[in-house]
């Protein structure tokens, strides 16, 4: 008797962690890149841009192009990070927006942080 109960409750602590381990999984899971993917979608429907948005996962990075100064693409910052919080997307440690210029010869001229 006492192996069918050792065997019964193995059972189920076994069937517990099956079930619950996606749950678990999917709560960590990294949506950074589909935010990236949504941020681009946001940004490029906006005339500033002089050309369309880009991301890379592998870089952690959205790449934008305005047509402004180091100093006025350092003023989009808090702007795209109230995209981010308006739209409640949620990125990874290290993600960043470029900033480039056609006007300095597409070199970055401010990276904003991603990761609140």
């Amino acid at each position: 008797m006492e192996v069918r109960n050792t065997y019964t409750v193995g059972m189920c602590l076994f069937l517990l962690t099956v079930l619950t381990a996606p749950c678990a999984y999917s709560s960590a899971e990294d949506t950074s890149a589909e935010n990236a993917s949504l941020l681009c979608k946001i940004l490029d429907g906006n005339d500033a841009l002089t050309q369309a948005s880009e991301f890379s996962a592998e870089n952690r990075s959205v790449y934008i192009s305005v047509d402004a100064s180091p100093e006025e693409a350092e003023k989009l910052c808090p702007v795209i990070s109230a995209i981010v919080v308006d739209n409640e997307m949620e990125f990874a440690q290290g993600w960043t927006v470029q900033i480039s210029s056609p006007g300095n010869d597409y070199k970055v001229a401010a990276v904003c942080p991603l990761s609140l």
